[in-house]
């Protein structure tokens, strides 16, 4: 019995694949898969069975892929945008964190690291002055969003350039990745 061949081009699509590419998969031409998402064709059963065990390999594939949520630390430990530099500095000590999120209202707005704070006490300026300044005034840039069902090699990627990257659900910072939670892979 030959599968709905209407559910080729809906499961071709979710799988992310141009019509090129599951012809590949298929060992097909282009122009027949074309021909049967258009209706334009009666594919004999050897063709649909190909179709579909491509298909099938593929979502298989997929399914292997780690996702963001499964290596994510989902306890977010952050600073305060308002928070004095000396109790971001004890906090930091207190968990063993050597760079963190800093967060305005819930919303990340900044991320603060050891070699921000090193390079502002190596500057000369008195440490009285630094310790009353809030962390806003020296923080870098927010860590990069990703959703938490992007793929883990899409964190690495930015783990390559960012020491943290944080994980959103719904708009909701929801977890954090750094180079160490990817050994969770493992």
């Amino acid at each position: 019995m030959l599968p709905d061949l209407e559910e080729i081009p809906r499961l071709r699509k979710a799988l992310g694949l141009t019509q090129t590419a599951l012809a590949r998969l298929s060992g097909v031409s282009q122009s027949t898969i074309v021909k049967i998402e258009k209706k334009q064709m009666n594919p004999s059963y050897d063709v649909v069975r190909r179709v579909y065990n491509a298909l099938q390999a593929e979502l298989k594939k997929q399914e292997k892929k780690a996702l963001v949520e499964q290596v994510q630390t989902r306890k977010v430990q952050y600073l305060e945008a308002r928070m004095p530099l000396e109790a971001a500095v004890d906090e930091m000590r207190r968990w063993k964190f050597s760079q963190m999120p800093v967060m305005n209202a819930g919303h990340p707005v900044g991320s603060i690291s050891d070699k921000v704070i090193n390079n502002l006490i190596l500057s000369g300026r008195d440490p009285k002055d630094l310790a009353r300044i809030h962390v806003e005034e020296v923080m870098e840039p927010a860590f990069p969003q990703v959703d938490t069902k992007a793929p883990v090699e899409l964190a690495a990627g930015l783990l390559r350039y960012y020491n943290a990257v944080l994980v959103t659900n719904k708009g909701e910072v929801s977890g954090i990745v750094t180079k160490s939670d990817l050994m969770k892979l493992l």
